[in-house]
């Protein structure tokens, strides 16, 4: 697994790249805390040397995935965005 830069008062239980670069990372990251598990979306940039959260660190789970994934499907093919595809079926 990656290593995410979060703050000390979280432990990271797991969590998935939506993008990384040397100086980039966007990513869902489960985290666990003295009030609980959460499930967190979070941007970091590297700025000297260091990672800094940037723009967003909001919890998450509560969300829709569903809804959000056919969303940004149907945004995709509207709007002509590059993004990955669905596998062809067989």
């Amino acid at each position: 697994m990656n290593e995410y830069p979060v703050s000390q008062t979280y432990t990271v239980l797991d969590g998935y790249d939506i993008y990384r670069s040397n100086n980039l990372i966007v990513a869902l990251v489960v985290v666990q805390s003295q009030f609980g598990k959460d499930l967190r979306l979070y941007r970091w940039m590297k700025r000297n040397d260091q990672w800094k959260v940037d723009l967003c660190r909001m919890g998450v789970g509560r969300w829709n995935w569903n809804e959000i994934a056919a969303k940004a499907g149907e945004f995709i093919e509207k709007y002509g965005l590059k993004g990955q595809q669905p596998a062809p079926e067989e």
